[in-house]
């Protein structure tokens, strides 16, 4: 499996009074329109992803959309509990080895919890070996996805990076 992991571009601040649930934060127009430019870089790059899942908070669910779009995947977005802020990294794991082994993936989510989720398959430590920026991008390669050690970082993108691309 390659497991294509993804944060959620800029969004509105936190503690907005017109956002006042941390979950309804949505992608500000400039976070919209960035995402759209490097999910154009990332189909330069040619890749192919069999499904997208998300996050359920409204600002993942967004720049999954818009990376669905871009890349021309087909299909809708899967949305996974397992991904919000507090969910659980090892029942995604679970949840990805189950329906998609044999799938290339993106995920949507959160930090601290995406760069705690590629250090885990990684190194098999939570223990962050990297953070990833607003929009960022870490492809690993899993051979046989499980919680812990199970495969390795290929490569990293910026947004920058991924913007330059297209």
């Amino acid at each position: 499996m390659d497991l294509y992991v993804l944060r959620h571009g800029v969004a509105e601040d936190r503690g907005s009074s017109e956002y006042p649930s941390d979950d309804e934060r949505p992608l500000t127009a400039k976070g919209s329109r960035r995402m759209a430019r490097q999910a154009q870089g990332l189909r330069s790059l040619g890749l192919s992803i069999d499904v997208i899942v998300s996050s359920p908070l409204v600002r993942a669910a967004q720049t999954a959309e818009i990376v669905r779009e871009g890349l021309r995947v087909t299909g809708r977005v899967v949305t996974s509990n397992a991904l919000a802020p507090n969910g659980s990294p090892s029942r995604l794991v679970s949840q990805l080895a189950t329906g998609y082994s044999s799938a290339d993936v993106m995920v949507v989510g959160h930090e601290p919890y995406l760069s705690s989720l590629i250090s885990v398959l990684a190194t098999g430590n939570p223990e962050p070996v990297m953070r990833l920026r607003k929009g960022a991008l870490c492809k690993l390669r899993l051979p046989a996805p499980r919680y812990g050690r199970c495969g390795w970082i290929e490569w990293s993108m910026t947004p920058k990076q991924m913007v330059k691309l297209g």
